[in-house]
């Protein structure tokens, strides 16, 4: 895992997510969107239509017990870094 410095509220955010993500954490992951939350899944072309925040929700609820982990990786691409 990735130690990140989460003094900015935008990485403490980012850590939140990360954590919530890998703990296969249904609560801690509807705790960090907002209640406008609007889910897109990409890429656009597989058809999947928006989803509320409840609807992304209710997704999860169905689709985590399928996971025993799921696991969050940071690339770097040197296209991207430089």
């Amino acid at each position: 895992m990735v130690a990140l410095d989460t003094s900015t509220p935008q990485l403490k955010v980012a850590r939140n997510w990360i954590d919530a993500y890998v703990a296969i954490d249904i609560d801690k992951i509807d705790a960090i969107h907002s209640k406008n939350y609007k889910h897109q899944t990409s890429p656009k072309s597989i058809g999947l239509p928006e989803e509320t925040r409840d609807e992304y929700t209710q997704r999860l609820r169905r689709m985590f017990p399928l996971f025993t982990k799921f696991e969050v990786r940071i690339q770097h691409r040197p296209e991207l870094t430089g």
